[in-house]
């Protein structure tokens, strides 16, 4: 319980002040524990940073390999369309997580920026084995255009994270009535003629 804790606290703290600005004597008193407590499940501030960061992409997958279940019986256009909503949702519903990955991926700490890499390479791994099997559905079923499930990867993660982005410039009721815009363009982009 007070690992989970100290996490959640961690998370908020680094979202907020970012890995130098975030002090374990403020996660502490967040907690409601001693600072000295955190080296019991954290020896180090990186390795709570660590901690924290895992734990927010496990949360993610998560979200993701249930939505995955969730759609898996609708059409692909629809299937696609609900992963781009439902992601910026999530990030609506997550806004301490959503903060602490912008920070983090932003701003990373020095002894953070090669592990960042890998990490990302590793987020990208698991979800892309659920949009690539969606996209050959698609190419094979006639419903996507045929090209390579590789090269739709990155302009659908360019599509999540552009979104992502301009998302925190706009309020919700004008950020929803762009969205409706961009999918449509980006689904013309890549259906079937």
């Amino acid at each position: 319980m007070t690992a989970n804790a100290i996490l959640q606290a961690a998370c908020e703290q680094f979202a907020v002040k970012g890995f130098e600005g975030a002090s374990l004597a403020g996660i502490a008193q967040a907690v409601g524990i001693r600072k000295q407590s955190i080296a019991t499940y954290y020896p180090r501030k990186e390795d709570l940073f660590m901690a924290a960061f895992h734990e927010m992409a496990r949360h993610y997958y998560d979200f993701l390999e249930q939505l995955y279940h969730q759609i898996s019986d609708n059409p692909v256009e629809m299937k696609l369309r609900e992963i781009v909503y439902r992601n910026y949702y999530y990030k609506l519903e997550q806004p301490v997580l959503t903060a602490f990955y912008k920070m983090a991926v932003q701003f990373p700490p020095p002894f953070f920026k090669e592990l960042l890499e890998e990490q990302i390479a590793l987020m990208e791994q698991r979800s892309a084995k659920l949009y690539r099997a969606i996209f050959e559905q698609g190419m094979s079923t006639g419903v996507i255009r045929q090209q390579q499930a590789d090269s739709l990867l990155p302009a659908f993660y360019c599509l999540l994270d552009g979104i992502a982005m301009q998302m925190f410039f706009y309020g919700q009721e004008e950020f929803e009535r762009r969205l409706a815009d961009i999918w449509e363009i980006f689904w013309a982009g890549i259906k079937q003629s």
